[in-house]
């Protein structure tokens, strides 16, 4: 018996040091090869960097094949970024040329979440032929919301992304929480706005994407949207009020006064503070004095906001932060004070 364990003890220890070999040569393998690839990634970049000047595609089709297909993928994706015009599109047949796509196909379908999600925006990018339903299949099957999502951004890119109601069915309820979702909607094209209005408008709607779109249509600062804005605000879960809201700083609305007003006064901090800085933004005299009130708010977030936006609201919100500056100590002298040490807003 004591022979048997003696033996086993031995070829355990054996075994482990076969696998720790393993271990340090996979080691070494990965870390000369990742060292190979940034050589070659350089050394690609500056050959594209060099195209800029003598726009030689010939060359540069040489230098992108001399490299490894993944490598290629990873160096013309960045380069592009820095690209706008003609020169974009020559390097971007320069690639198609090279047989790149099907390797961003090869990355869709075999690759990690990070290189999925790559090879989705290459192909929204290069549009090969097989684009489409390749980033359809992938918005359908992939079991990575995030890249499910990266899907549907390429998707809208080609102008092949299916109704938002349905793509955001595919994407899934737990993918719904994800910031990219704003960069989805703000790549949908104008005549696609009845969608994002009617997605934001629906009070059975994930709140989180309601707020996603009302950001997105916010950023588009188009002034007609601010009817829409003002009766989100007056209604719905307080995080879509929330965004109604900060909506509203940015467009403005005729009667932001009242809106504000009462959104001051909201039982959410988040609303408050929300309101707060829509105030200072569009700088409201009238909102001066419900301003005030908050400097003694319980949360530190909200004091902060509206002691920021009473002094951008010059002269009566400035004039009567620094009167509570000069009261004796408390949570307001307190915030009124650090405000105006900060000094005038640039």
């Amino acid at each position: 018996m004591l022979r048997f364990i003696w033996s086993l003890s031995i070829f355990l220890s054996l075994v482990s040091l076969a696998v720790m070999a393993l271990l340090i040569l996979r080691r070494t393998y990965i870390q000369r090869r990742s060292s190979a690839d940034a050589q070659m990634r350089q050394h690609l970049l500056k050959s594209l960097i060099a195209f800029s000047h003598h726009r030689d595609r010939e060359t540069l089709k040489r230098a992108v094949l001399e490299v490894p297909a993944r490598v290629a993928l990873e160096a013309g994706f960045e380069f592009l970024a820095l690209l706008r015009g003609e020169e974009h599109a020559d390097v971007i047949a320069t690639l198609i040329e090279c047989g790149l796509p099907a390797e961003a196909e090869r990355q869709l379908a075999g690759g990690n979440g990070a290189e999925r999600i790559q090879a989705t925006e290459m192909l929204g990018t290069m549009r090969s032929e097989n684009a489409v339903p390749l980033l359809l299949a992938t918005l359908d099957n992939d079991r990575s919301r995030e890249v499910r999502i990266a899907a549907a951004i390429a998707l809208c890119d080609l102008d092949a992304l299916p109704p938002l109601d349905v793509a955001l069915g595919k994407i899934g309820i737990a993918g719904q929480r994800s910031r990219r979702l704003i960069e989805l909607f703000r790549r949908l094209p104008a005549e696609r706005m009845p969608e994002l209005k009617d997605c934001a408008a629906r009070t059975d709607a994930a709140p989180f994407v309601r707020v996603a779109v009302i950001d997105a249509l916010a950023r588009s600062g188009d002034f007609r949207l601010a009817g829409f804005y003002g009766n989100i605000a007056q209604s719905g879960p307080a995080e879509v009020t929330a965004a109604a809201i900060r909506a509203i700083g940015r467009t403005g609305h005729p009667s932001a006064v009242a809106i504000l007003f009462h959104g001051l006064e909201h039982e959410d901090w988040g609303v408050r503070c929300a309101a707060a800085e829509a105030a200072g933004q569009l700088g409201l005299p009238d909102l001066a004095a419900p301003l005030a009130r908050l400097l003694d708010d319980e949360t530190w977030t909200v004091r902060y906001a509206a002691a920021k936006a009473m002094s951008a609201i010059v002269p009566e919100g400035e004039r009567i932060l620094r009167e509570i500056a000069a009261n004796q100590s408390s949570r307001s002298q307190r915030t009124a004070s650090l405000i105006l040490a900060e000094g005038p807003i640039p």
